[in-house]
Formats: structure tokens, sequence, C-alpha cells
């Protein structure tokens, strides 16, 4: 035991910036919205003290440049909006949230640290939705009289201490409506914890398809369990289905490769999200209206978002640089406009344009298309590399799309996954032989690359390296 921890403590001094990096990564998601971002923070001063003393510049690659130009733009609002405060502070925990792409820019640089930081979010989403899982089934042994209320693990995790620390703060914070029936992991919201299952759920069934011996195999398809445990627990419809799709998705392009793996992922899969669905609906057991709620919900999305298109369509400051960075203006227009007493867009893309207008939209979504092309550019030429690229790829496409539906910029805890999946996307650009996309022509050929690694052909050109 000794030896064990003075090994450790050897490794920790080679590396403190990549253990407090796992760290942040393994406790972010875990702990309360008003902790969490003061161990990214320290763990950030680690690394740079770490880079200095080795003699290194921190770089924040092209998709880092483009974001600090968009969360530049967010601050600059503060000018022209209504809610300075709310936009100022909004646009400053983006800027603290951006330090962990940061760090895993520069700290995962192989490939084995990259398997590191996606193993490390795999077990911190497989304890979220095992404790989802015990939230959601307690609850509903509680409804049905078989156990009392004092049994029920309490929904969301940290209620009792967010209650006191939202009471003793000087100033008053809008916060989230809780269920007790549906279930929120150590969020503090059910559509929270689906945004970051969403995220987690392809890649472990990367490491699931990909690790060796039958003990790893073991674990990841229990974490794959829990993970899918979790966005059922959750009675997110969006969530629920986006995942089923997912899945869908992930099995047409890896049908050749790991057919059996995946039937075998889908079965729990499917086993514990489609009842989920079916109670949403109110089809078996009933939960806070069951299906009556669930349409009442989809009518009200529905009217947010004709609302804020009409608002923005007739307002050209809102349609050009928005009201300001921060959803708060967003919520006053709907109560005061539209009688909607609803706190955002539900729809980044909507929400994102109430903000900051056609203009930060379309700066965020060239971060998001270069990200993309990352990956669209790595060389994915043997089994393990393509499913780690595409899992990826599918990580952000089911987090966006699952953005379409509610916001997925609200909380610290939600906006920080944008920069994990930025920082692996540069991260993963970095370690690999890639083919340099520049023009539509070079885009092409690297398309043509990834459909031949996909479907084991051989390639049709030679892949251009990238120069060091």
């Amino acid at each position: 035991m000794k030896k064990a921890i003075l090994d450790f403590k050897e490794r920790y001094r080679s590396n403190p910036g990549g253990y407090w990096l796992l760290a942040t990564i393994f406790l972010f998601p875990i702990l309360p919205e008003y902790v969490s971002p003061f161990i990214l923070f320290i763990g950030f001063i680690v690394f740079k003290r770490q880079w200095t003393r080795e003699g290194k510049k921190a770089k924040v690659g092209t998709i880092g440049k483009i974001m600090m130009v968009f969360m530049g733009f967010a601050l600059i609002s503060t000018i022209w909006s209504d809610t300075k405060f709310s936009t100022f502070a909004t646009a400053m925990m983006w800027w603290g949230m951006f330090l962990i792409e940061v760090m895993i820019y520069n700290l995962a640089r192989t490939r084995k640290k990259i398997d590191r930081i996606l193993a490390t979010m795999v077990a911190s989403g497989a304890l979220n939705g095992l404790v989802a899982v015990l939230q959601i089934c307690s609850y509903t042994l509680y409804r049905y009289d078989y156990i009392e209320k004092s049994q029920v693990f309490t929904t969301p995790f940290y209620k009792p201490l967010d209650k006191l620390v939202y009471t003793w703060l000087p100033f008053d914070i809008d916060t989230t409506l809780w269920w007790d029936s549906r279930a929120s992991g150590f969020f503090s919201n059910p559509n929270l914890l689906a945004t970051y299952l969403l995220m987690v759920y392809p890649i472990s069934i990367y490491l699931f398809l990909n690790t060796k011996g039958k003990k790893h195999k073991i674990i990841y398809f229990m974490a794959n369990v829990l993970i899918s445990g979790g966005i059922s627990a959750t009675l997110t419809r969006a969530g629920c289905v986006i995942a089923i799709a997912g899945w869908v998705f992930m099995f047409i392009i890896l049908i050749k490769q790991h057919w059996k793996e995946l039937l075998e992922i889908f079965i729990p899969t499917v086993c514990v999200i489609v009842p989920s669905l079916l109670t949403r609906y109110g089809i078996i057991f009933k939960a806070r209206g069951g299906g009556e709620e669930a349409k009442k919900s989809s009518a009200a999305h529905f009217q947010i978002w004709g609302s804020l298109i009409d608002y923005i369509t007739e307002h050209i400051n809102a349609f050009l640089v928005g009201l300001g960075f921060g959803c708060e203006s967003t919520g006053m227009v709907l109560l005061n406009e539209y009688n909607l007493d609803k706190p955002h867009g539900h729809n980044f893309v909507i929400e994102t344009w109430m903000e900051v207008g056609v203009i930060g939209v379309i700066i965020l979504f060239v971060a998001l298309i270069f990200s993309f092309g990352k990956l669209l550019e790595i060389n994915a030429n043997n089994g393990k590399k393509f499913t780690l690229v595409f899992c990826v790829f599918t990580s952000m496409l089911l987090y966006l799309l699952f953005g379409l539906t509610d916001y997925i910029f609200n909380s610290p805890k939600q906006i920080i996954l944008l920069f994990i999946l930025l920082g692996l996307t540069q991260a993963m650009s970095a370690c690999y032989d890639k083919t340099l996309i520049h023009d539509a022509q070079s885009l092409k050929e690297a398309a043509e690359i990834e459909i031949q690694n996909a479907t084991h052909q051989k390639p049709i050109r030679k892949i251009r390296k990238r120069s060091k």
C-alpha cells in the first residue's frame, strides 16, 4: 500500500495537470453547480503552473480561437443588453468553462490519454445513471405504497443543500423546477442530466466495442446499462428518442465491424428506454399527468418557438445582434410580449439568436462546422480509430440534436460539455494523421476516405499528413 501511494505521488509530480484534468472531468457532473467550477479553476491553475515550469505555452487551437471570438462578442453584448448583470455573468461563465477545452487540447496529446478521458467521462456518467435509477425506482415504490417517503432517494441529489445555498445568496436566483417523479441524478433538472448522459452514451459504446478482456467488457457493458437507465429515469421524451436514434445511426455505420456487440448493447437500451417513453405518454405508469402533460409540453414548445421567431423577425436589432447574452432577456420577452412564463427558448439555435443575433449564431456554427471538419480530416484507417472518431462525432451530434428541443447551454454543467467535446476533437486531430480540408475538393477526398474506411475498401489516394 505504501509503495502504491509513493508510486502515485511520483506519477502525480510528473504530470499534475493531467491528474487534475481527469479529476475535473469526473467530478464536474457529480458536484453541485456552485462547487464544480472551482474544481476546474484550481485544475487550470495547476496546469498553467506546470506549463510555465516546463517552459511551454498553452495553445487554444483553431476551434478555440473561433470560440474566443464568439465569447468575446457575447461579452460585448453587455453594452446593449437590458439585463447587464446576467449578460456579463453568463459570458464570463462561458470564458470559465472554456478552460477545460484548453486543458484537454494541451494535456491529451496521446491516444492513451484520450482514452483515459473517455473512460473518466463514462465512469461519471455511469455513477449519475446509477443515482438516477435509484431515484426513479424508490419514487415508484413510494408512489405505490411499498416504502415510506423518507426512504425515497432525494431528487435532485443536492436538493437540501441547494435550498440552503440559494436562500443564503444575497441576490435572487431563478432555481430550476424540481420534479420528484423524474430523476435528476447529481444534476438539478432531468433535462440537464439527459444532456450529459446522451453525450456519454456513444462513448460508452466505443469503450465497450474496443476494450480488451472479458472483465473490462462486462464493466463497460454495465456502464452502458446504467447510462441508458439514467436516460430512461429522466422521463425526457426527446432524450429517449434521440438515444435510440443514436444507436440506430451507429448500428448502420458500424454493422460490418460490430453488429453482434451493438445488438448486445441494444437489448438493455430498449428494455429500459422504451418503458420510459410509454410512461411519459401515460400508456403504462402515469407520471405527472401522463400523456396529457406530454402533449401540453409539446404544444408549449411550439408556442415558444413561434413567439421568438416572430419577435426576431419583427425587431432588426434582435435579428442582427440579439438582446444580450444570457437567457434572462428571452424570458422577459416571452413573459411581457407573449404572456408565456418560460425561462428560455427551449432550442439552442433560437435562444442563441435571441441573445447574440444572427452574427453570434454564424460564429458559433462556424466553430461547430470546424469541429466536425476536424473529425472528418482524421484518417481513421483501422477499426478502433474509426469507432473512436465516429462515436465522438455521434456524441456531438446527439448533444446538438437534444439542443433542438431544449436549451443545452443553461448551466455550467451543460456548457462545459460543449468545450469537452471541442477539446477532444482538437486533441484527436493533433494525435492522428489527417487529410487537410482546405477547399471543396479536399472535403470530397476526406469524405471518400471515411466512407472507404467504414466499408473496409482500400483508399483511392494517399493521405496527406499534416506538417509538424
